[in-house]
């Protein structure tokens, strides 16, 4: 019976979306009101970015090469872990798109099985399925396709990649710091290598989690990935905003110790623009004389925008305060790179531990992992003293803040990264389903319960289930996530809420609030009102059926559903224009660096 239902509301949003083009003709307020009060919601067509809905992801480059290069940079990938990604391709197919060589597997990254059935699906829906036939299978013969179709099978395969049901690779590969690494992140969790126990087959030696395990060509991959790396990172490929998005010096402090003074010729080689005086070192330098340092910087104006903390090595045991001391130092408006301390001296775990920390609450700070990258490759980056990196080490630790630093500024508007993008999945359904709905997800139901006990707004509850409501999920989400940790700290519905972002100076991104939104400027993170309801914006989230999330409170226990994908309108809701608000202190992934305040936030310990 539901999917019965569920079709007739199908037929009923067909007939309105195409009689009326682009809402010509507002349906009148009791036909809104009757679908609003039985959960029956349209998404309007004009609400999609083309970049990111079009059929075909506009692919820029002159090259497939280059035009993998760049797609994978515009999803938020850094260099290094876009080349350990373009290495698994050489190694799978060479990088031809209609690359086959039995029945079984196909493509840029050999898909096989039910994953080739999937993908082929999308060259049907294309029209595209003719190319999957045995005469484009050899090396060479994409060059008999032509240019047009060409870009239309690459892109749908790149697309495939990144928005395929399968593991979370993507967030393994992200934490990856070396191309190598990164090779050998996708090649376990996407392309699920095995051992076969052949000869060919070479240990993983990077892949921390799998190490010692024997996978298939795992060398040849790394190699790759190094070749793509050195060919292509820093050298300014065009990219939507790559270029201005890219961070090579010009507007970076770098403030350190010893091992950034060991490092100063390779930054330098790196960062092409960073001047001497915008790296500030010294050797056995503290956390304490670091934040003195900062203050300078900052009361002179010379502290630059982008701001890397390469500190910690002579401070083992820093605070929660410390953290917070040195973000005031340099100034929580500004975007911030915690580097991770290691040696062989002193166990550095609770500094990197706060590092994360801060880096979870916090969308303008990030983490550059100099531990994880070195510490079982001690002998190879290391003089003897196992503190200070040798010529090959000072690379690394250059090549890591680089692309952390730049990896936190290149992705595409459409999807967001982060806490944002994990909170989301974790405690919204990736689908809508009808009221009521009372079932929550784990992770939001455990959130749910730590803001009761700690006094915040969670909204109303529907049966005894307690945040089963629009504004209390999207205010436990936007706390959580960073998005604003003081979000609705007056603790009211959605009429209290609205004035809460007016009072905090949220942009209003409608031209006005009876104007109707251009829905092609909205970002991950942009908060929605209407007549008592609110809802947000989320983007283009793999796995998730929905540009938006929403929540519905029930007073009679009749209806109510828990935070799921959400099927809004995103220019009319309840018989009235939706109005769109954005934190301009919010960092979405979209390159754009917001600022990100620190005041009002209550840490747990």
């Amino acid at each position: 019976m539901k999917y019965l239902s569920r079709s007739i509301i199908i037929l009923i949003a067909s007939f309105v979306l195409v009689n009326e083009p682009a809402f010509a003709a507002i349906p009148s307020d009791d036909i809104l009101d009757f679908y609003d009060s039985n959960n029956i919601y349209y998404y309007n067509p004009s609400g999609s970015n083309d970049y990111c809905d079009s059929t075909y992801t506009k692919l820029v480059g002159d090259t497939i090469e280059e035009k993998m290069w760049n797609f994978y940079v515009e999803n938020g990938f850094t260099d290094a872990q876009t080349a350990g990604i373009l290495g698994n391709a050489m190694a799978e197919s060479g990088l031809e798109p209609t690359r086959a060589s039995v029945e079984t597997f196909f493509g840029l990254y050999q898909w096989g099985y039910g994953r080739k059935d999937n993908l082929f699906d999308r060259f049907q829906k294309a029209g595209l399925i003719h190319y999957t036939s045995r005469e484009y299978w050899p090396v060479g013969a994409s060059k008999n396709i032509p240019a047009d179709d060409l870009e239309k099978i690459l892109s749908i395969e790149l697309d495939f990649s990144i928005t395929e049901d399968t593991w979370d690779w993507q967030t393994e590969v992200k934490k990856q710091t070396t191309p190598e690494a990164a090779a050998e992140a996708f090649l376990v969790i996407f392309e699920r290598a095995v051992d076969n126990g052949g000869p060919t087959v070479g240990p993983i030696l990077y892949y921390a989690p799998y190490k010692g395990i024997r996978y298939q060509g795992a060398q040849a991959r790394r190699d790759f990935a190094r070749e793509f790396y050195d060919k292509y990172s820093g050298h300014g490929i065009s990219v939507s905003g790559g270029d201005a998005a890219r961070e090579n010096g010009n507007n970076l402090t770098i403030i350190g110790d010893s091992i950034t003074v060991a490092s100063t010729n390779a930054l330098r080689n790196k960062f092409i623009d960073l001047s001497s005086d915008n790296i500030n070192a010294a050797a056995s330098r503290t956390w304490a004389e670091a934040i003195s340092i900062a203050k300078e910087l900052n009361a002179s104006s010379k502290i630059k925008d982008n701001v890397v903390f390469a500190l910690g090595a002579n401070s083992p045991q820093l605070t929660q305060k410390d953290i917070e001391d040195a973000i005031e130092a340099i100034g929580a408006d500004r975007n911030i790179t915690f580097v991770t301390d290691w040696s062989t001296k002193n166990d550095y775990a609770n500094n990197n531990n706060l590092f994360y920390d801060f880096a979870k609450n916090y969308s303008n700070i990030v983490v550059a992992d100099w531990k994880q990258a070195v510490e079982n490759k001690a002998d190879e980056y290391f003089y003897d003293n196992y503190i200070h990196p040798n010529d090959k080490g000072a690379k690394l630790f250059a090549e890591i803040i680089y692309n952390t630093v730049n990896g936190s500024l290149n992705a595409k508007g459409c999807s967001i990264n982060g806490e944002f993008e994990k909170l989301v999945k974790a405690y919204a359904w990736p689908d809508w389903h009808f009221a009521p709905w009372l079932d929550r997800m784990p992770d939001y139901a455990a959130a749910v319960t730590q803001s009761i006990s700690e006094g915040r707004y969670v909204g109303g509850s529907v049966r005894n289930v307690p945040g089963i409501d629009c504004g209390g999920f999207v205010t436990i989400l936007a706390q959580n996530s960073g998005l604003a940790p003081d979000y609705n700290d007056k603790k009211g519905a959605t009429e209290t809420q609205e004035k809460w972002v007016k009072e905090h100076n949220w942009t209003l991104l409608n031209a006005t609030s009876t104007t109707e939104i251009d829905t092609s400027i909205l970002q991950p993170g942009d908060i929605a009102f209407s007549k008592g309801h609110t809802f947000i914006y989320v983007g283009d989230i793999p796995g998730f059926n929905s540009k938006i999330a929403s929540a519905s409170y029930s007073q009679d226990g009749t209806g109510g559903r828990a935070p799921m994908a959400g099927g809004e309108d995103l220019i009319r809701g309840n018989g009235a224009i939706v109005r769109w608000y954005r934190n301009p202190q919010f960092r979405s992934s979209n390159g754009t660096s917001y600022k990100q305040k620190l005041q009002n936030t209550v840490w747990s310990d």
